[in-house]
């Protein structure tokens, strides 16, 4: 298989992966089995990263593979067991990700309505 294809076929697994992903955790027909919104996306951003983040393949320049397939192979299989490049990449991969996620979730959190009273004799003359 070509390389460019490889990418190809690993970001269509990643996005196939996130969706299903993001199904599983929305859960089912209990509100509070499931996970808030924003979380969960979160999280499946972050599981996505996780699979499509690049890192150098050792010895052999110029080539790419996601990031936790080489720390695997370098830390299992190398002889020194040394994953210092990927481990780094996936790191900071996934801090960044991490650190975006929520201060998008503080930053965009819904804005608390100054008067509740009005709110709340709004909401009891729409139920009655």
């Amino acid at each position: 298989m070509p390389y460019p294809n490889a990418w190809i076929v690993i970001a269509v697994l990643a996005v196939i992966g996130a969706f299903c992903l993001n199904l599983l955790l929305r859960g089912a027909k209990p509100a509070h089995a499931r996970w808030p919104r924003k979380l969960r996306y979160i999280f499946v951003t972050l599981v996505f990263v996780f699979f499509l983040l690049p890192a150098p393949v050792p010895n052999y320049p110029g080539v790419f593979a996601p990031a936790f397939v080489v720390y695997i192979f370098e830390s299992l299989f190398q002889s020194g067991g040394q994953p210092n490049e990927s481990q780094g990449i996936l790191v900071l991969g996934l801090g960044g990700v991490s650190i975006i996620g929520l201060l998008a979730l503080v930053l965009f959190r819904p804005k608390k309505p100054k008067n509740t009273e009005q709110i709340q004799t709004k909401r009891n003359v729409s139920i009655n």
